[in-house]
Protein backbone atom coordinates (compact mmCIF):
# COMPACT_ATOMS: atom_id res chain seq x y z
CA UNK A 1 0.00 0.00 0.00
CA UNK A 2 2.91 2.34 0.56
CA UNK A 3 4.41 1.53 -2.36
CA UNK A 4 1.51 2.29 -4.59
CA UNK A 5 0.92 5.68 -2.37
CA UNK A 6 4.95 6.97 -3.17
CA UNK A 7 4.37 5.96 -7.11
CA UNK A 8 1.36 7.90 -6.91
CA UNK A 9 2.86 10.54 -5.30
CA UNK A 10 5.95 10.53 -7.53
CA UNK A 11 3.92 10.45 -11.04
CA UNK A 12 1.94 13.70 -9.69
CA UNK A 13 5.62 15.33 -9.17
CA UNK A 14 6.42 14.49 -12.52
CA UNK A 15 3.21 16.37 -14.22
CA UNK A 16 4.34 20.13 -14.54
CA UNK A 17 1.71 22.28 -13.01
CA UNK A 18 0.32 25.13 -14.92
CA UNK A 19 0.52 27.38 -12.73
CA UNK A 20 4.20 27.06 -12.24
CA UNK A 21 4.69 27.55 -16.02
CA UNK A 22 7.20 29.93 -17.21
CA UNK A 23 5.66 33.29 -17.69
CA UNK A 24 6.81 34.96 -20.70
CA UNK A 25 8.28 38.42 -21.23
CA UNK A 26 8.10 40.38 -24.41
CA UNK A 27 9.62 44.01 -25.24
CA UNK A 28 7.44 46.34 -27.77
CA UNK A 29 8.43 49.88 -28.84
CA UNK A 30 6.05 52.55 -30.60
CA UNK A 31 7.36 55.45 -32.93
CA UNK A 32 5.87 57.64 -29.71
CA UNK A 33 3.53 57.28 -26.89
CA UNK A 34 2.00 60.75 -27.69
CA UNK A 35 0.27 59.39 -31.23
CA UNK A 36 -2.95 58.82 -30.76
CA UNK A 37 -3.81 55.87 -32.59
CA UNK A 38 -0.90 54.24 -31.96
CA UNK A 39 -1.45 54.45 -28.37
CA UNK A 40 -4.53 52.41 -29.25
CA UNK A 41 -3.08 50.25 -30.34
CA UNK A 42 -0.45 49.56 -27.38
CA UNK A 43 -3.24 49.48 -25.37
CA UNK A 44 -4.84 46.50 -27.28
CA UNK A 45 -1.62 44.83 -27.51
CA UNK A 46 -1.09 45.31 -23.72
CA UNK A 47 -4.59 44.19 -22.75
CA UNK A 48 -4.15 40.86 -25.37
CA UNK A 49 -0.78 39.72 -23.19
CA UNK A 50 -2.52 39.88 -20.01
CA UNK A 51 -4.65 37.92 -20.98
CA UNK A 52 -2.18 35.38 -22.39
CA UNK A 53 -0.38 35.70 -19.10
CA UNK A 54 2.42 37.54 -20.73
CA UNK A 55 4.70 40.65 -18.95
CA UNK A 56 4.81 43.62 -21.45
CA UNK A 57 7.80 45.91 -21.66
CA UNK A 58 7.10 48.98 -23.23
CA UNK A 59 9.75 51.84 -24.74
CA UNK A 60 8.44 55.20 -26.11
CA UNK A 61 10.68 55.61 -29.66
CA UNK A 62 10.10 59.07 -29.21
CA UNK A 63 10.18 59.14 -32.83
CA UNK A 64 13.84 58.72 -33.19
CA UNK A 65 14.95 55.79 -35.12
CA UNK A 66 18.53 55.30 -33.00
CA UNK A 67 16.66 55.49 -29.79
CA UNK A 68 14.31 52.54 -31.04
CA UNK A 69 17.47 50.50 -31.89
CA UNK A 70 19.11 51.07 -28.75
CA UNK A 71 15.78 49.68 -27.06
CA UNK A 72 15.50 46.80 -29.17
CA UNK A 73 19.52 46.20 -28.03
CA UNK A 74 17.76 46.75 -24.54
CA UNK A 75 15.31 43.96 -24.64
CA UNK A 76 18.01 41.65 -26.23
CA UNK A 77 19.60 42.13 -23.42
CA UNK A 78 16.64 41.68 -21.10
CA UNK A 79 16.41 38.34 -22.56
CA UNK A 80 12.68 38.83 -23.56
CA UNK A 81 10.97 35.69 -25.30
CA UNK A 82 9.93 37.86 -28.42
CA UNK A 83 9.97 41.19 -29.34
CA UNK A 84 7.29 43.69 -31.45
CA UNK A 85 8.25 46.35 -32.64
CA UNK A 86 6.19 49.68 -34.55
CA UNK A 87 9.42 50.69 -36.74
CA UNK A 88 9.82 54.65 -36.51
CA UNK A 89 11.94 54.59 -40.29
CA UNK A 90 12.27 51.86 -42.47
CA UNK A 91 15.66 52.13 -43.28
CA UNK A 92 16.64 50.51 -39.83
CA UNK A 93 14.61 47.45 -40.06
CA UNK A 94 17.17 45.42 -41.76
CA UNK A 95 19.34 46.28 -38.65
CA UNK A 96 16.79 45.56 -36.15
CA UNK A 97 16.26 41.99 -38.03
CA UNK A 98 20.10 41.56 -37.59
CA UNK A 99 19.78 41.87 -34.32
CA UNK A 100 16.72 39.95 -33.18
CA UNK A 101 18.03 36.68 -35.52
CA UNK A 102 21.41 36.97 -34.11
CA UNK A 103 20.17 36.97 -30.84
CA UNK A 104 17.51 33.93 -32.03
CA UNK A 105 14.42 36.00 -30.52
CA UNK A 106 11.15 35.93 -32.79
CA UNK A 107 11.05 39.72 -33.99
CA UNK A 108 7.23 40.63 -35.09
CA UNK A 109 6.49 43.86 -37.09
CA UNK A 110 3.21 45.32 -36.61
CA UNK A 111 1.02 47.72 -38.27
CA UNK A 112 3.88 48.81 -40.36
CA UNK A 113 5.73 46.12 -42.59
CA UNK A 114 9.29 46.38 -43.81
CA UNK A 115 10.49 45.34 -47.22
CA UNK A 116 10.41 41.67 -47.49
CA UNK A 117 13.70 41.50 -47.55
CA UNK A 118 13.93 41.96 -43.52
CA UNK A 119 11.69 39.08 -43.42
CA UNK A 120 12.65 36.19 -42.06
CA UNK A 121 9.92 33.15 -41.97
CA UNK A 122 9.10 31.94 -38.48
CA UNK A 123 11.34 34.24 -37.17
CA UNK A 124 10.99 37.19 -38.83
CA UNK A 125 7.08 38.61 -39.81
CA UNK A 126 4.85 41.37 -39.95
CA UNK A 127 1.27 42.14 -38.75
CA UNK A 128 -0.30 45.52 -40.39
CA UNK A 129 -2.46 46.71 -43.34
CA UNK A 130 -1.36 47.01 -46.64
CA UNK A 131 -0.51 50.85 -47.11
CA UNK A 132 -1.31 51.40 -50.73
CA UNK A 133 -4.60 50.34 -50.42
CA UNK A 134 -5.32 53.45 -47.85
CA UNK A 135 -3.87 55.79 -50.22
CA UNK A 136 -5.84 53.70 -53.35
CA UNK A 137 -9.47 54.49 -51.06
CA UNK A 138 -8.80 57.99 -50.21
CA UNK A 139 -7.83 59.15 -53.67
CA UNK A 140 -10.56 56.96 -55.53
CA UNK A 141 -13.22 59.18 -53.03
CA UNK A 142 -11.65 62.30 -53.77
CA UNK A 143 -11.85 61.32 -57.40
CA UNK A 144 -15.39 60.44 -57.33
CA UNK A 145 -16.29 64.08 -55.39
CA UNK A 146 -14.44 66.11 -57.73
CA UNK A 147 -15.72 64.46 -61.41
CA UNK A 148 -11.93 63.47 -62.07
CA UNK A 149 -10.97 66.61 -61.73
CA UNK A 150 -8.86 69.08 -59.82
CA UNK A 151 -6.23 69.96 -57.93
CA UNK A 152 -4.98 68.09 -54.73
CA UNK A 153 -2.36 68.43 -52.07
CA UNK A 154 -0.83 65.32 -50.20
CA UNK A 155 -0.14 66.12 -46.17
CA UNK A 156 2.52 63.11 -45.61
CA UNK A 157 3.53 61.54 -42.57
CA UNK A 158 7.22 61.17 -40.78
CA UNK A 159 9.33 60.70 -43.87
CA UNK A 160 10.25 57.24 -44.82
CA UNK A 161 7.95 55.42 -42.82
CA UNK A 162 6.14 52.43 -44.29
CA UNK A 163 2.55 54.99 -43.86
CA UNK A 164 4.24 57.92 -45.56
CA UNK A 165 5.68 56.20 -48.62
CA UNK A 166 2.96 53.66 -49.28
CA UNK A 167 -0.32 55.68 -48.78
CA UNK A 168 1.22 58.75 -51.04
CA UNK A 169 2.31 56.19 -53.37
CA UNK A 170 -1.28 54.51 -53.30
CA UNK A 171 -3.07 58.37 -53.66
CA UNK A 172 -0.69 58.91 -56.48
CA UNK A 173 -1.23 55.59 -58.25
CA UNK A 174 -5.22 56.60 -58.29
CA UNK A 175 -4.80 60.15 -59.34
CA UNK A 176 -2.56 59.41 -62.18
CA UNK A 177 -5.55 57.59 -63.52
CA UNK A 178 -7.17 61.14 -64.25
CA UNK A 179 -6.08 63.34 -66.84
CA UNK A 180 -8.04 66.17 -64.73
CA UNK A 181 -6.28 65.72 -61.95
CA UNK A 182 -2.79 66.42 -60.54
CA UNK A 183 -1.15 66.84 -57.39
CA UNK A 184 -0.13 70.54 -56.86
CA UNK A 185 1.67 70.44 -53.47
CA UNK A 186 2.71 67.62 -51.21
CA UNK A 187 4.49 68.08 -47.58
CA UNK A 188 5.30 66.27 -44.59
CA UNK A 189 3.55 66.96 -41.44
CA UNK A 190 4.87 64.54 -39.53
CA UNK A 191 1.40 62.91 -38.93
CA UNK A 192 0.76 65.90 -36.48
CA UNK A 193 -2.18 68.35 -36.52
CA UNK A 194 0.11 71.38 -35.63
CA UNK A 195 2.49 70.45 -38.20
CA UNK A 196 -0.75 69.85 -40.46
CA UNK A 197 -1.95 73.42 -39.54
CA UNK A 198 1.27 75.09 -40.97
CA UNK A 199 1.45 73.42 -43.90
CA UNK A 200 -1.83 74.16 -44.93
CA UNK A 201 -1.67 78.05 -43.74
CA UNK A 202 1.13 78.48 -46.45
CA UNK A 203 -0.28 76.20 -48.77
CA UNK A 204 -3.11 78.48 -49.18
CA UNK A 205 -1.19 81.73 -48.52
CA UNK A 206 0.82 80.47 -51.61
CA UNK A 207 -2.55 81.13 -53.49
CA UNK A 208 -2.14 77.91 -55.98
CA UNK A 209 -6.12 76.47 -56.05
CA UNK A 210 -6.63 73.22 -54.06
CA UNK A 211 -9.77 71.37 -54.28
CA UNK A 212 -8.92 68.42 -52.05
CA UNK A 213 -6.20 67.75 -49.52
CA UNK A 214 -5.50 63.84 -48.97
CA UNK A 215 -3.39 63.19 -45.61
CA UNK A 216 -1.72 59.91 -44.01
CA UNK A 217 -3.22 60.26 -41.45
CA UNK A 218 -6.54 61.67 -39.45
CA UNK A 219 -4.69 63.89 -37.13
CA UNK A 220 -3.37 65.77 -40.45
CA UNK A 221 -6.78 65.92 -41.80
CA UNK A 222 -8.12 67.15 -39.13
CA UNK A 223 -5.30 69.96 -39.06
CA UNK A 224 -6.57 70.84 -42.48
CA UNK A 225 -10.31 70.87 -41.74
CA UNK A 226 -9.06 73.58 -39.11
CA UNK A 227 -7.28 75.45 -40.86
CA UNK A 228 -9.89 75.66 -43.46
CA UNK A 229 -12.91 76.74 -41.66
CA UNK A 230 -11.28 79.51 -39.94
CA UNK A 231 -10.37 80.43 -43.87
CA UNK A 232 -14.08 80.08 -44.44
CA UNK A 233 -12.64 77.26 -47.13
CA UNK A 234 -14.07 74.09 -45.76
CA UNK A 235 -16.96 73.93 -48.17
CA UNK A 236 -14.73 74.29 -51.13
CA UNK A 237 -11.73 71.61 -50.25
CA UNK A 238 -12.69 67.53 -49.70
CA UNK A 239 -10.44 66.40 -46.67
CA UNK A 240 -9.94 62.59 -46.12
CA UNK A 241 -7.22 61.05 -43.56
CA UNK A 242 -6.34 57.46 -42.47
CA UNK A 243 -7.26 55.55 -39.05
CA UNK A 244 -11.04 56.29 -38.30
CA UNK A 245 -9.90 57.55 -34.64
CA UNK A 246 -12.17 59.10 -32.40
CA UNK A 247 -11.84 62.69 -33.29
CA UNK A 248 -12.40 62.08 -36.63
CA UNK A 249 -15.23 60.13 -36.28
CA UNK A 250 -16.90 63.17 -34.71
CA UNK A 251 -15.44 65.17 -37.08
CA UNK A 252 -17.19 63.04 -40.07
CA UNK A 253 -20.63 62.79 -38.16
CA UNK A 254 -20.49 66.58 -37.92
CA UNK A 255 -19.80 66.80 -41.62
CA UNK A 256 -16.43 68.74 -41.42
CA UNK A 257 -13.63 66.10 -42.49
CA UNK A 258 -15.46 64.12 -45.38
CA UNK A 259 -13.90 60.52 -45.04
CA UNK A 260 -11.38 58.72 -43.59
CA UNK A 261 -10.04 55.21 -43.72
CA UNK A 262 -10.08 52.61 -40.76
CA UNK A 263 -7.30 51.13 -39.84
CA UNK A 264 -7.92 48.09 -37.32
CA UNK A 265 -5.45 49.50 -34.58
CA UNK A 266 -6.99 46.46 -32.14
CA UNK A 267 -6.84 43.82 -34.59
CA UNK A 268 -2.86 44.53 -35.65
CA UNK A 269 -1.74 45.18 -32.08
CA UNK A 270 -3.53 42.00 -30.60
CA UNK A 271 -2.19 40.01 -33.87
CA UNK A 272 1.29 40.80 -32.88
CA UNK A 273 0.84 39.29 -29.72
CA UNK A 274 -0.48 36.37 -31.12
CA UNK A 275 1.79 35.85 -33.75
CA UNK A 276 4.60 36.36 -31.62
CA UNK A 277 3.33 33.91 -28.72
CA UNK A 278 3.09 31.37 -32.14
CA UNK A 279 6.75 32.00 -32.92
CA UNK A 280 7.89 31.06 -29.62
CA UNK A 281 6.12 27.90 -29.72
CA UNK A 282 7.93 26.97 -33.05
CA UNK A 283 3.99 27.18 -34.54
CA UNK A 284 4.17 28.15 -38.24
CA UNK A 285 2.24 31.43 -39.07
CA UNK A 286 2.62 33.55 -42.22
CA UNK A 287 5.72 35.46 -42.96
CA UNK A 288 2.87 38.86 -43.58
CA UNK A 289 -0.77 38.77 -41.91
CA UNK A 290 -2.67 41.51 -43.81
CA UNK A 291 -5.29 43.19 -41.78
CA UNK A 292 -8.05 45.23 -44.15
CA UNK A 293 -8.60 48.59 -44.19
CA UNK A 294 -12.02 49.53 -44.98
CA UNK A 295 -13.12 53.57 -46.27
CA UNK A 296 -15.50 55.63 -43.38
CA UNK A 297 -17.98 58.10 -44.78
CA UNK A 298 -20.99 59.93 -43.10
CA UNK A 299 -22.75 56.99 -44.75
CA UNK A 300 -21.17 54.00 -42.67
CA UNK A 301 -19.20 56.07 -39.52
CA UNK A 302 -21.66 55.07 -36.85
CA UNK A 303 -20.03 51.23 -37.55
CA UNK A 304 -16.98 52.65 -36.19
CA UNK A 305 -17.81 54.41 -33.05
CA UNK A 306 -16.88 53.15 -29.86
Amino acid sequence: MRKALLCGLVSLLAIPSLSSAKQLKMGVTIEDFNDVFMRYALDQLTDEAKKNNIEVIAADGKRDPQEQIKQIENFITQGVDAIMIHVIDQSIAPRITKLCLDAKIPLVYFNRKPEDSALSAGKVVAVASPEVVAGNLEAEFVAKKLNGKGNVAILMGSMGTAPQIGRTQGTKDVIAKYPGMKVVREQTANFARPDAVTVVEDWLASGVPIDAIIANNDEMAIGAVLVLEEKKMKDKVVVTGVDATSDALKFIADKRLDMTVFQNGGAQGRGAVQTALKLVKHENVPIFTAIPFEPVTYDNYKKYMK
